[in-house]
Parts: structure tokens; sequence; C-alpha cells
């Protein structure tokens, strides 16, 4: 069956959407000037890193529309470019990683949390490499890369203040642990020989409860002449934002009166949003956010 023209044409542009941001965060990363000793720094880095995977994803849920002879071929490329920014994600996290400790900033409440769910990322990347690595001539990563990443996350968690209620459900013992976890620092030479895959893979048996996730009431919106631009920044909490309401994006799409393809390209800043469907989604974030809030 022949892929309609306009999905053809709407889910290509969304690639070369894909292509623009990936070079905007290899520029970024590449740069090591741009990592600094402020812990709220490198949470904004990885808030961008995670749209942009997040968008990915979008992208990828499109490519089954295409006829069959396409699909492999357009996976493969995205699944190139999402790898690139994973390895640039990791060495970026690592310069991060090292500034804060060296600056001996005290970390923030709430960085202990946070740190472990970097550390539990590691075990995504193992896991994406297990599925796509020879499939899609991925490259893997450098082990000892990811062993440092590993002990600077771990010597993060260690000195980052505890909250009580994080504490009580959350002892030590129940820290995800590496069977091979270097006891000194590592070095390139000191890199353990083991397949990635056992390398990063980390205990699943977890002793934590879920984190709800916290919504803003509002996305940032910038009216432009006369047109609302969504801050690019907003598919990400609008994408919790949906799971909190048990609905998919494309469910919200129609709610808004869009198309999910539109939808996307509006939350990833590239095209105005209509009046009447800003003030919707405001409306929908809102009743998202008030449904996180404990009771009072």
């Amino acid at each position: 069956m022949t892929v309609n023209k306009p999905v053809v044409q709407e889910t290509l542009k969304l690639i070369g959407v894909v292509e623009n941001q990936s070079r905007e965060l290899m520029d970024f990363c590449r740069n090591p000037e741009n990592a600094s000793e402020h812990f709220q720094d490198y949470k904004r880095f990885v808030e961008k890193i995670e749209h942009f995977y997040v968008f990915v994803d979008l992208v990828e849920g499109r490519i089954p529309e295409f006829d069959l002879p396409k699909r492999d071929p357009l996976t493969k490329h995205l699944s190139k470019i999402r790898w690139k920014v994973i390895i640039l994600e990791l060495d970026t996290t690592r310069i991060y990683l090292v500034k804060i400790t060296q600056a001996g900033r005290k970390l923030p409440i709430g960085a202990r949390e946070f740190l472990i769910r970097r550390l539990d990322r590691l075990s995504e990347i193992a896991q994406y490499y297990d599925r796509f690595g020879d499939e899609h001539e991925l490259a893997p990563p450098a082990q000892a890369l990811i062993a440092a990443v590993e002990k600077l996350l771990r010597a993060g968690i260690e000195n980052a203040p505890k909250l009580e209620e994080f504490a009580s459900t959350l002892p030590e013992s129940a820290l995800p642990r590496r069977s091979a976890t270097p006891a000194q620092p590592v070095t390139p030479s000191m890199a353990p020989s083991y397949s990635i895959a056992e390398t990063i893979r980390l205990d699943p048996a977890r002793a934590r409860g879920p984190v709800l996730p916290v919504l803003p009431e509002k996305v940032k919106v910038k009216e432009t002449w006369g047109r609302f631009y969504v801050d690019k920044g907003a598919l990400v909490p609008v994408s919790q934002a949906c799971k909190v309401a048990s609905i998919s994006l494309d469910q919200l799409a129609g709610r808004l009166g869009l198309s999910r393809v539109a939808l996307t390209l509006m939350l990833s800043g590239q095209d105005p949003m209509p009046r009447q469907a800003v003030d919707k989604l405001q409306q929908f974030m809102g009743e998202q956010a008030r449904r996180l809030r404990p009771p009072a």
C-alpha cells in the first residue's frame, strides 16, 4: 500500500527537525566550556537531552506508516542519530560531574534522587545497545568512560543530602550495585574487559517507590507578531501530563483540534499554535498538575 504523500512529507519534516536538534546538541556537548560546576546547569542539560529523546520516540512511532522497504533504513538512521547523542550525553555527564566535584559545592536537596535516576540511565543505555547495537551497527562506548561516569554518580549519591522520607524507604543496601564496581579511581588502562552489558547492567531489585513527576501548571508561550510559540522544551512536561491523564499524545492532539504531527512540531517550537489550542493546553496542564499535588 502506498503511503499518502502528506504523511510522508510531514514525517520527513519531523526527521529533519531531529537532525537539526541533534546537531545543536552535539555542538553544545563538544564545547567543554558549556559545562559548568553548577548542579542546576547539569539538570537543565539533562532536561534538554530528555526532550530530544522524547521527540525521537514520537518520530519513530510514525515509521510504520511508510512502505516496508523504507522502514528499516529510516529506523536505522534515527537510531544512529540517537546513539551519537547518547555517547555525547555520557561524556558531557562526566565533564559536569567532574567540575561539580572539583568546585566542592554542596549538592541541593533532591540531588540524590536525581543522581540515582541518572545511574539507572546507564542500565537503559546498556539495554538499548543490547537490543539494537548489532542490528544498527552502533559502536559501543568506551568502557573507561562508562566506569568513570558510574563512579562519579555513586560518589555524588553518597555525598548528596538525604530526604527523611527517601532514606526511610531506600536503605543504602537498596541502591543498585554492580558486582565488578572498581574499589579505586578508574583510569583507561584499568577499564574492566567485560561486555558493555555486563559492565553497566544494574541490579533490577530496587526497593524504592515511584517518584511522581513535577509538572508546571502552564507551559511557556511567547507571542511574536500575533502568533503564539510554545517553548521548545514543552514536549517533555506535556508528555508527562499525558501519562498522568492516562491518554496518548494523539488523544491530546484531538482534544486541541490538531494532528499529532502538528502538535509535535508546535511543542518543539517549530510552528505557531492557535490561540484556542494554547488555552486548552494550559487548562489541561493545570488540571494534571493539580492532580499531583499532595493533599493539604
